[in-house]
C-alpha cells in the first residue's frame, strides 16, 4: 500500500495529459480530483499547470496531517484554520515537498503531534533546512487559497446548510483567504540580482567544443548520443526554442528545399507516446535555418538516427539512443546534468532554458550592428520567440545585454567627466 502522496499523470483516450492527485492509499483523492476538473482543467489550462495545482493541494493536504487537522469535520462545523495554523501553512509552503512529507510522517508516528516549521528549525540539525524561492512559495500559497475557498463553497451548495452554519462558513472562508493574501510572499529587491542571464562568449566557445561529436573531452561515450545532444545543442542555441518545442519537432516540421522549421501547438497529440509530452508554451511560428544546421539535422537523421529500432514508429527529431522511442524531458534534464557534471567550466546552473537566453542576448548584438530600430527589433524577437507583437517578455531575457549596454554608458560618462575635470585644472 502507498504510504505517501503523489502526482499522477494519466493519458485519456483523446490523448489528453492529466494529472491526478493519489492519496496515502494509491488511489485518486476525491476533492482534488474534482477541484482541478471543473476549476482549472475546465479553464483550458496546460497539464503541466494542472500539475504545479495538484503539488501546492499536496503540499496543503501534508500540512493538515502534520498539524492533525481534519478538515471535513471543520467544513461541517462552518470552520476552516484559525490565524495561528494559516501563519504555520504559510510558514510550511517554503519547505520543499520532500520536507514537507518528513514533517507530516514524523507528526503521524509520533502520536500525530502538531509540528511547525519554527519546531523543526529548533531541533538538532547538521544544517538549516532548505527553502523553495519564495516564487514558489507564493505559488503554492495562492492555489492553496483557491482550493479552500472552493472547499467551501462546493460544501456551502452541495449541503444545502442552515443561514447561520452557512454564514459562519462564508466568514471563515473570506477570513482565510484575506489572511493568506496578507501573507503571500513578495519578490525582495535582490530577485533581480539573482535571476538566470544568458552566457558569457567564452563560455558559449567552450560548451561548443565539449559537446563537438569528435571532441576528445565529450562526456558521452554512445556515438548517437554525442551527434544528437550536439544537435539539440545547437537548436536550443541557434534557435532560441524552448526544450518542449525541440522535443516536440517532428521530421516532417523540417522543409529542407525551404531551409525552415514550423514550431507547433500540438498539445495532448494522441500519437505522441510520452506520459509527460513536452509542450510548446508559447505561439506556433515558421524559423529559418541555416545551411549548416539544416545539414547537420539531415545528416543527424540518415546516419544516426535511422539506424536505431523503433524511429519508424513515430516522426519525432530527436530519439533515445538505446530504444529510438522519441527522447523525453526526463532524458534532456539528464543530459544537462552531466554536462555539469563532468565538465566544471560550465556554469552551475546551466541549463536548457539558459541557451535561449543566451540566443536573445546575441540577438540583441546583432540588431544593435544592423541598426535595426527599437520598435523593429522588438517585433522580430517577439515573432522568433512566439511571443505576441505587444509581450514585454523580452525584458526577461536580455537583461545582461541591457545591463553590459548600461555599464558601457556609466564608465563612458565617468571618463568623460574625469577628463573635464582636468581640463578645468
Amino acid at each position: 500500500m502507498a504510504t505517501a502522496y503523489r502526482v499522477k499523470t494519466i493519458v485519456l483516450t483523446s490523448g489528453e495529459r492529466l494529472p491526478v492527485l493519489l492519496g496515502r492509499d494509491g488511489e485518486p483523492m476525491f476533492d482534488p480530483t474534482v477541484f482541478v476538473l471543473t476549476e482549472v482543467r475546465g479553464k483550458n489550462l496546460a497539464a503541466n499547470t494542472i500539475g504545479i495545482v495538484l503539488r501546492s493541494v499536496m503540499a496543503f493536504h501534508l500540512f493538515l496531517d502534520a498539524r492533525d487537522i481534519a478538515l471535513d469535520g471543520r467544513l461541517t462545523r462552518g470552520e476552516l484554520l484559525s490565524l495561528g495554523e494559516v501563519e504555520d501553512l504559510v510558514r510550511l509552503c517554503r519547505l520543499p515537498l520532500t520536507e514537507l512529507a518528513a514533517l507530516s510522517s514524523a507528526s503521524r508516528g509520533t502520536a500525530r503531534r502538531a509540528l511547525s516549521l519554527e519546531k523543526a528549525r529548533m531541533g538538532p540539525q547538521k544544517t538549516p533546512p532548505m527553502e523553495v524561492d519564495a516564487v514558489v512559495a507564493a505559488s503554492r500559497l495562492r492555489y492553496i487559497r483557491m482550493y479552500l475557498q472552493w472547499l467551501a463553497d462546493e460544501r456551502l451548495s452541495r449541503q444545502g446548510q442552515a443561514s447561520a452554519l452557512a454564514a459562519r462558513l462564508s466568514d471563515a472562508s473570506s477570513f482565510v483567504a484575506e489572511a493568506l493574501n496578507a501573507r503571500i510572499p513578495r519578490r525582495s529587491a535582490c530577485h533581480a540580482l539573482t535571476q538566470r542571464d544568458g552566457l558569457p562568449d567564452d563560455v558559449v566557445t567552450e560548451l561548443l567544443r565539449i559537446t563537438d561529436p569528435h571532441s576528445s573531452d565529450n562526456p558521452w561515450r554512445d556515438q548517437h548520443a554525442r551527434y544528437r545532444n550536439a544537435l539539440l545543442i545547437h537548436w536550443l542555441l541557434y534557435l532560441g526554442v524552448r526544450i518542449g518545442e525541440a522535443l516536440g519537432i517532428r521530421i516532417d516540421d523540417v522543409v529542407a528545399y525551404r531551409k525552415e522549421v514550423t514550431i507547433h501547438r500540438r498539445a495532448d497529440d494522441p500519437d505522441d507516446p510520452r506520459r509527460h509530452q513536452p509542450q510548446t508554451k508559447t505561439r506556433a511560428r515558421v524559423l529559418p535555418l541555416s545551411e549548416a544546421l539544416l545539414s547537420e539535422t539531415q545528416a543527424y537523421i540518415l546516419s544516426h538516427r535511422s539506424a536505431l529500432p523503433q524511429v519508424k514508429r513515430h516522426p519525432f527529431l530527436f530519439v533515445a539512443s538505446r530504444t529510438g522511442g522519441p527522447m523525453t524531458l526526463a532524458a534532456v534534464g539528464k543530459l544537462f546534468t552531466e554536462l555539469r557534471e563532468k565538465c566544471p567550466s560550465l556554469p552551475k546552473g546551466f541549463s536548457a532554458h539558459l541557451l535561449r537566453h543566451t540566443w536573445n542576448d546575441a540577438f540583441s548584438k546583432k540588431m544593435e550592428q544592423a541598426g535595426v530600430t527599437p520598435e523593429d527589433e522588438r517585433q522580430a524577437r517577439s515573432y522568433l520567440m512566439g511571443w505576441s507583437p505587444t509581450s514585454d517578455t523580452a525584458a526577461v531575457y536580455t537583461r545582461r545585454y541591457v545591463r553590459n549596454k548600461a555599464r558601457e554608458a556609466s564608465l563612458g560618462l565617468q571618463d568623460s567627466l574625469v577628463s573635464r575635470g582636468k581640463g578645468d585644472e
